[in-house]
């Protein structure tokens, strides 16, 4: 079976330890250092900064404390390499529980979405958008994983 759009089985451990390790700091990021004791200020280029004191700028330097772009863009992008990395036998049972897992990760995540559009008002409905960034690529890799768990546990029963 053709799979050229999914990333060599190589990529798997690697991508899995650093998606887990990104996965811990986002909990401690969004949880535990809400008044921002863990920092890493630079001064970065924005496209668009706004900054409540000094108005909006756009096209500048300003100081930020990127420990949490860092930690969600290593999130984002050990996540799609750990999540669309070829299984060691990728056959047509992992691509279409691949499939089916995107597909039930989709619906599950715009369903809880819906849910927090109806339910929850103002600021923290800004939280539910900031998580909910992550919250597909992670229905799908749980999914998907216990799936394929699943899967192997009932043919190894069957042996």
């Amino acid at each position: 079976m053709k799979t050229n759009h999914l990333f060599p089985n190589s990529f798997k451990k690697i991508s899995g330890v650093l998606f887990v390790l990104s996965l811990l700091g986002l909990l401690f990021i969004f949880f535990l250092n809400e008044d921002e004791t863990v920092q890493l200020q630079v001064t970065m280029f924005a496209l668009f900064s706004d900054e409540s004191l000094k108005g909006t700028n756009y096209f500048v330097w300003t100081k930020n404390n990127i420990l949490d772009e860092i930690v969600m863009t290593v999130f984002i992008v050990s996540g799609l390499l750990f999540a669309f990395s070829k299984e060691k036998i990728e056959d047509e049972m992992v691509s279409k529980i691949r499939l089916e897992s995107l597909v039930w990760a989709t619906y599950v995540n715009y369903g809880v979405l819906l849910f927090c559009i109806l339910f929850i008002y103002g600021l923290p409905f800004l939280n539910v958008m900031m998580y909910n960034m992550f919250t597909l690529l992670l229905f799908f890799i749980i999914r998907f994983h216990w799936m394929l768990y699943k899967n192997n546990t009932i043919s190894d029963d069957e042996e």
